[in-house]
């Protein structure tokens, strides 16, 4: 019924209605009307044909009246009686005394009982004076029996019905007919219209007939190309741009400008939990090929290296790989050295199965630092470089030494079978009206033997484990007893890659949705980017059904992937979040003010809203204000606030945020 209420009832279904309701009531008033009208008939021809039979046999009977003749007229009434129309032939004399009363009691079996109760006919009783030469000889009466009256209603009646009832059905077939014809473009607009609330811009190439639904249809598509248009024209100049500044043209990747971004928008952010190493690969080779072969050659040496990192660091969640100049690449990414020696032992790997004779210097050389909070560009730079001119000390590692995979396997198994996860919280708050929020980014932490586990790691040996949808699992199953706590309040959880496209995982949602119905509303899931563009297609089908369960989505880092905005369309999302390394130096580059005007134009033109992340200074937070941003998050609108659980009366749990100027409203 609330379904009912929610999507209305449809315009097919209302006609469809109507038309029936109509012909079922004009059938019934047709076959009372026509019953009627018999019925009146009937009745006026009982009067008719007693009248004539009292006057003519009256007439007959006449000569008879005498006492020694009288049984000559009852023969002759007696004659006319066994026809069986009549109910009664009675003659009165002039005292009053009847001289002869024939009754005929006889009701017609072939009619029902119901029937006759419900069409009332009256038997007429009409009279004849009689005469005597002169003399007044008495009063003939003759009622007429209603039974052939009813008899030939009943069978009018249902010859009526049958009739009515076959023109009824052939008329409701033919309408049918016609408003299907009528309603099967409105069922493309409808679909057309359907589509765009999912952001799905599609021309409906079946226009109406109807004047009515050609103009909606025509204005429809009138307004999905002109919004096509712009988005195209939006696209190409934001790809110019990217592709101008931040893109290595050769390799595809990041160059120093998109490496300087990146770094300074994770610098400030580092801790013992979220550690950050950089990785400087050079070419000592390049220049020999470019010389002692060709340019060409060179560059497919600089692209094999390049597709070899793309593959390695692709499988590490959130690292990044950029190419600062000719035979220098840099990868950032979120885990301690000590982590990345198994990364550096299969790019060395990778490395030694290509190598020939033209490296006389060497394949590559590495070098790694681990980059301190705050810690300058040019000092991690110039570490790296010493590193790799002199030779990285660390260059060998013994593999007996590295976690091993079953070590790593048994771990994540132990946390899901035992681990504890806590829970903490940042809002992101709207840009118009910072006393509101948008909703409560969580942020999950898996706590095992009493200690925190680093989620990077966890979450990186997991993804090539395959076990990192059970993970996702166990944070929905943990959170789901905050969100019964505060079901009103509107939080995000992150979305691992393997979960978006794992079917099992999505049916494993779907299911345990109706077991926790408080997940199906006021709940989000965030996508990194990078993730969602592993295989649209099959993400925007699997975020339509989290979408069907109740679940909005965000797509974060939004920008990171350095590639068109094509893909937002066809997307069904809530919000894009903007990559931090376009916040940070937002004030200082205009680039950077051009992709965020341009994210809003395009986003805002999708119905998609805009957030904006890493937000440290007020500056920062009044220019995206200018530009359109939706909402806001970063340390100087609310750091994150950790979530406890504090027991009341045995088992009985209740979930409260430790800052207390952190309030839950909408």
């Amino acid at each position: 019924m609330s379904s009912f209420f929610k999507n209305g009832l449809s315009l097919k279904t209302q006609v469809y209605g109507l038309i029936i309701v109509i012909s079922v009531i004009s059938f019934f008033v047709r076959i009372i009307t026509d019953v009627d009208t018999t019925r009146q008939y009937l009745q006026t021809q009982m009067a008719s044909h007693a009248q004539d039979t009292a006057t003519s046999l009256g007439l007959s009977i006449s000569p008879y009246l005498e006492d020694d003749s009288i049984m000559i007229a009852q023969t002759m009434a007696t004659a006319i009686f066994d026809s069986g129309y009549y109910k009664q032939i009675k003659f009165t004399d002039a005292e009053n005394q009847v001289v002869f009363d024939l009754i005929n009691p006889k009701r017609v079996e072939s009619v029902p009982n119901w029937f006759i109760s419900t069409v009332k006919l009256n038997a007429p009783t009409m009279q004849s004076e009689l005469n005597n030469g002169w003399i007044m000889a008495g009063t003939l009466e003759v009622t007429s029996h209603v039974g052939q009256s009813y008899l030939t209603l009943w069978e009018h009646t249902k010859r009526s019905l049958y009739g009515s009832f076959l023109l009824l059905v052939a008329s409701l077939a033919v309408a049918f007919l016609i408003l299907r014809a009528v309603f099967r473009p409105l069922k493309a607009v409808e679909n057309q219209a359907h589509l765009v609330t999912r952001k799905r811009f599609t021309l409906n190439n079946e226009i109406p007939v109807a004047r009515e639904l050609r103009t909606v249809t025509k204005a429809i598509n009138n307004m999905v190309m002109n919004l096509q248009s712009t988005f195209d024209s939006l696209t190409k100049q934001t790809q110019a741009l990217t592709e101008e500044v931040y893109i290595d043209p050769l390799t595809g990747l990041g160059n120093r400008k998109s490496f300087d971004n990146h770094f300074n928008s994770v610098v400030d952010s580092i801790s013992d939990e979220a550690p950050i190493t950089a990785m400087m690969i050079t070419l000592p080779s390049l220049a020999n090929i470019n010389k002692a072969v060709s340019y060409q050659d060179g560059d497919e040496h600089v692209n094999e290296v390049a597709n070899i990192l793309k593959t390695i660091f692709g499988e590490l969640t959130n690292a990044k790989v950029f190419r600062l100049n000719g035979s220098t690449f840099i990868a950032l990414a979120p885990y301690d050295s000590e982590f990345l020696n198994r990364t550096r032992l299969e790019i060395t790997d990778a490395f030694s199965q290509h190598k020939n004779s033209l490296h006389v210097n060497g394949f590559a050389n590495f070098a790694l630092v681990s980059v301190d909070k705050g810690m300058p560009v040019g000092n991690v730079l110039s570490a790296l470089d010493t590193g790799c001119t002199i030779g990285d000390t660390n260059t060998k590692v013994d593999k007996n030494t590295l976690f091993s995979v079953n070590q790593w396997r048994s771990l994540i198994q132990s946390i899901l079978a035992s681990g504890e996860v806590s829970f903490s919280v940042q809002p992101v708050k709207r840009a118009s009206s910072q006393n509101k929020q948008c909703y409560f980014e969580v942020f999950a932490h898996f706590i095992f033997e009493g200690e925190k586990v680093n989620n990077g790691h966890l979450f990186a040996m997991a993804e090539k484990l395959n076990l990192t949808e059970e993970l996702d699992k166990k944070i929905i199953r943990n959170f789901v007893n905050v969100k019964e706590q505060h079901p009103n309040d509107v939080f995000a959880l992150n979305l691992s890659k393997a979960s978006l496209y794992s079917t099992d995982f999505i049916e494993w949602l779907t299911l345990y949705s109706h077991t926790k119905p408080v997940i199906k509303t006021n709940l989000l899931f965030e996508l990194h980017e990078i993730s969602l563009l592993y295989n649209v297609h099959i993400a925007s089908q699997h975020i339509d059904i989290i979408k069907d369960i109740g679940i909005n989505v965000c797509i974060e880092h939004f920008g990171t992937s350095l590639t068109s905005f094509r893909y937002l369309q066809g997307l069904d999302i809530e919000y894009v979040k903007i990559d931090g390394s376009y916040i940070q130096d937002l004030l200082d580059n205009n680039q950077s003010k051009f992709f965020i005007q341009t994210v809003n134009n395009i986003c805002h033109g999708f119905g998609i809203k805009v957030l904006a992340c890493l937000i440290e200074k007020p500056e920062t937070l009044k220019v995206l204000e200018s530009l359109g941003c939706d909402g806001v998050q970063g340390n100087l609108i609310m750091p994150p606030s950790k979530v406890i659980k504090t027991n009341n009366s045995g088992a009985n749990k209740e979930f409260t945020f430790c800052a207390d100027t952190l309030k839950f409203c909408n």
